[in-house]
């Protein structure tokens, strides 16, 4: 009778612990941060779908253990405890490279070619690439396309795009170059299979013309361009904030 009560009040005390503590550590104030593609509420949907993940030790068992339900565009979520019932959730997105528009969607890519989700809208700063048939695909692979060698060549440059931070919204693909617009600015590249000290002083180029507050208008020709050569900006457009050198070149 005496192990029976020892076993009834032991039980009683790991309940009362068990109850104390789901309430003790019950989140109650939630900050996401780092994601540039979903709200808020998105992630904390994501995060908090399976049961007592509302619990800070919940949730620390989640993380260490089976991890999360991810969205297309998120790599890893790390939970930050901040307090009791205080969590931050730091959000790591995936790169993505770019997107080609298919049927009325948007088809999303990372740096591998690797189909990351079809949506019906684009989303903001990512490159929109046209001019090639990218073949059949499936979310989750990468693209199946005839002519390889095209194809490294554009992941290459929108990795660089994206590296460089370069404002490039559309890249075209013809049979003779690669086209860029970004602004009112047509950038010709050539057809070439790396791209590195093209983008990497076409960065610096765009940059001081934002810092000196300079809308560039017209054509770039690098088709030839080899390095330590000039980048030749055809202007016609005057600075809007002062009215020196209306239809400048621009030399870097």
């Amino acid at each position: 009778m005496r192990i029976f009560k020892r076993i009834v009040i032991a039980l009683a005390v790991i309940a009362c612990l068990v109850v104390g503590a789901y309430y003790l550590f019950h989140i109650q104030e939630v900050k996401v941060e780092g994601t540039q593609y979903y709200s808020d509420a998105e992630i904390k949907k994501m995060v908090f779908q399976k049961k007592f993940s509302d619990n800070q030790l919940g949730l620390w068992f989640y993380e260490k253990t089976t991890g999360f339900e991810t969205l297309p565009f998120v790599e890893t979520v790390q939970i930050e405890n901040t307090g009791i019932g205080k969590v931050t959730l730091h959000v790591y997105d995936k790169t993505v490279s770019g997107c080609i528009k298919y049927m009325g969607q948007y088809v999303y890519f990372d740096k591998d070619g690797i189909v990351l989700q079809t949506l019906p809208e684009k989303k903001k700063d990512v490159l929109v690439v046209t001019g090639i048939n990218f073949g059949t695909f499936s979310v989750g692979e990468a693209f199946k396309v005839q002519d390889e060698e095209v194809f490294r060549s554009i992941m290459n440059l929108s990795q660089l795009i994206a590296h460089y931070k370069v404002p490039v919204k559309r890249m075209h693909v013809d049979t003779s170059t690669f086209l860029l617009y970004s602004g009112n600015l047509q950038i010709y590249l050539g057809r070439k299979k790396m791209y590195d000290d093209e983008i990497s002083n076409l960065s610096q180029v765009l940059k001081k013309a934002s810092e000196e507050k300079l809308k560039l208008s017209g054509t770039i020709h690098m088709e030839n361009y080899q390095k330590g050569d000039s980048i030749i900006v055809d202007t016609k457009t005057q600075n809007k904030t002062t009215t020196k050198e209306k239809d400048k070149k621009s030399e870097q």
